[in-house]
Formats: C-alpha cells, structure tokens, sequence
C-alpha cells in the first residue's frame, strides 16, 4: 500500500523528509525495510546552529552525500532494488531530471525557500514541474507568485506546482534551483 507524502514536524528536517518521501513515493510500504528509514534518520540533520546545537541547522550535502553511498552499498547486499545518483554543481542538468521522472522515479532537490530548502520532484511537464514541499503552507501562500501554486489534493503526489523557468533560476527565489555552483540533487530509480 502506498501511503501519503508527510510533512516536516520541525523547521529543519526538510532533508530527512525529502528523503523519506522520496522511498515512500517509489516503494508500497509494505516493501520498505525499516534500516532504510533508520538510515534516512540517522545520517540527516547534522548540520549545528549558531549555537552549537545539532539537527537545528538542517540537513548538509555531506549527509546526503552519505546516504547516497550508503543506499548504493544496501543495494549490494539486500533485496532492495534501488539506484541512487548524487549529482553537484554543473552535473545538475534538466536532461538529467527530465530522464529520472520519465523512468518513474523522482528526484530530490536542493532549492531555496527563505534558504536552501530539499523538495521531491515527482513529475515534470513541458511547462511545470510538480514537487513535495515538506514545508507546509497554506494553500494562498503564494497567490501573489504567478510562478508557484500550492495544491492540497494530491498528497500521494505533489503539493506544488512550480513553472520550469522558476525551477531553472539561478536565483535565490522559493524553489529556485540556484547559482549553478550550489546546484544539488539526488535521482532515485527502482
């Protein structure tokens, strides 16, 4: 059984939800072996505050880089059919995205919403691209945003819809890919 994409419980697991959703959205639950979700948990929010307190600064690239090597070696030795492509910078291309979602996949991005921020692209279209925010927000959010559009009814799908030049941006606007150099993402395939 499928089960509904979940939203954050904090303002800084963004990365562990987009991670869990990212399973969720590809795998019945049923099919899920809890070391992944143990994994996902255990290797995200990592990053310290100003203050020195842990988890409260977010998830870093290094942990998702992590869990990318870690999904890639659980494979290996397990019965759980999943690839897994961590790509930075200049190596996050449309194309790249574009192939993931044709494949039935999907996609996590590092994007920015205040500050960077990890959505799941679950489809992409010729003019939208349609993503899990785990950040809820009313759906008048962005009504003032002609680029964005929150969408409460598909919740074993996506809760945003975003133009393809918004995604694209190289600036810092919500759901903004970014400067090229910050760019991140993580294709997930089964």
């Amino acid at each position: 059984m499928k089960i509904p994409l979940r939203f954050q419980i904090t303002e800084f697991d963004c990365g562990t939800l987009a991670l869990q959703n990212a399973i969720s959205y590809l795998f019945e639950r049923e099919t899920i072996p809890a070391e992944v979700i143990r994994a996902i948990s255990k290797y995200t929010l990592d990053c310290y505050d100003d203050c020195g307190n842990i988890g409260q600064g977010g998830t870093s690239k290094e942990a998702v880089d992590k869990m990318t090597k870690w999904f890639c070696n659980y494979v290996k030795k397990h019965n759980f059919k999943i690839e897994v492509q961590h790509l930075l910078g200049v190596d996050v291309k449309l194309k790249e995205i574009e192939e993931c979602i044709s494949n039935n996949g999907c996609v996590l991005l590092r994007t920015y919403q205040t500050e960077e921020h990890y959505v799941l692209i679950t489809n992409i279209d010729d003019n939208f691209v349609y993503l899990w925010d785990s950040y809820y927000l009313d759906e008048n959010y962005y009504e003032t945003d002609t680029e964005v559009k929150i969408v409460l009814d598909k919740p074993f799908h996506y809760n945003c819809v975003i133009t393809r030049a918004r995604l694209l941006s190289n600036t810092k606007d919500d759901f903004a890919l970014g400067p090229i150099e910050n760019r991140e993402c993580v294709l997930f395939n089964k």
